[in-house]
């Protein structure tokens, strides 16, 4: 594409605390399933890019682990990734549910360079709580993801921040995430439907093996856990709790791809994963 002198384009960082609604929101503007989304806390690992292409601007979005308190050594980097990334944006988002009130988690990221948007999300779920020092922001919005209302002016308003620039990828282009990832992904976010208490936040999932073809494609995962003993929860009695998964997750993975899916999940103990940074990064997280 060829940029007239008007033509705009940046990168806008989505940045809030879990479950503030950032991976919804992302699928939502782009119209694809990219991040996983839960009603839990803390489901996205890592940075998701999705690049959204007008033909007066382009923008890429950064979808970003939660900011939040936790002081584990993954939560911690997981964090920092997030604020390290909304620093070197050309606009950060800073996403806030309507029915939360601002913590220290918003402070953080409220304390990064302008220009700094903030979105009040989950507006259907009713009005806003108040904001502190509201002028710190270059404005602020309302939207539901959920809905879709208020989510193309989002997108108008996100273009508006952006430097002029030339798009920075083909107006076709839309994700750097590998298929791979989006489908370890997608088994991931079935087992935070599935699965109860901490099972989901130990619980990794690595694609061992794809092969694809014109019509279908063979997926052998290993659903990884940090305990010995966590792997007869995700098994279940009769293994009916791992067939589930598998089922569940072959249907979403069918819709993704538009082809049959052969789906091979078996259950792994991967002692401390999420403890050793090196191991987090293999696996995509990070």
């Amino acid at each position: 594409m060829k940029p007239d002198s008007e033509h705009r384009c940046g990168v806008a960082a989505l940045v809030g605390r879990p479950n503030a609604g950032k991976s919804t929101l992302l699928n939502a503007v782009l119209g694809e399933k990219l991040a996983i989304t839960s009603k839990r806390a803390q489901t996205t690992r890592s940075r998701i890019l999705g690049v959204l292409t007008r033909p007066h601007a382009q923008v890429v979005f950064y979808d970003t682990p939660g900011v939040n308190r936790g002081r584990a050594r993954f939560n911690l980097a997981m964090t920092e990734l997030a604020l390290a990334t909304a620093g070197d944006a050309d606009l950060r988002v800073l996403l806030l549910d309507t029915n939360a009130h601002w913590d220290l988690p918003e402070e953080r990221v409220a304390e990064l360079q302008p220009p700094l948007l903030l979105v009040r999300t989950k507006l259907d779920l009713g009005p806003p709580t108040r904001v502190p020092r509201p002028e710190r922001f270059c404005e602020i919005l309302e939207l539901s993801a959920h809905t879709g209302e208020g989510v193309e002016r989002f997108i108008e308003r996100v273009f508006s921040y952006l430097p002029q620039a030339a798009p920075l990828y083909p107006e076709d282009y839309l994700t750097n995430v590998p298929l791979r990832f989006v489908a370890a992904e997608q088994v991931r976010e079935v087992a935070f439907e599935l699965y109860q208490d901490e099972i989901p936040y130990a619980l990794a999932v690595e694609v061992e093996s794809w092969k694809e073809t014109e019509h279908d494609v063979r997926i052998h995962a290993n659903v990884l856990v940090e305990r010995e003993h966590q792997k007869g929860i995700v098994v279940g009695v009769g293994g009916r709790m791992l067939k589930a998964l598998g089922s569940e997750a072959r249907k979403r993975l069918r819709e993704c791809l538009g082809k049959e899916v052969h789906l091979n999940l078996w259950v792994k103990a991967d002692r401390n994963w999420s403890k050793r940074p090196k191991r987090a990064r293999e696996l995509g997280y990070l």
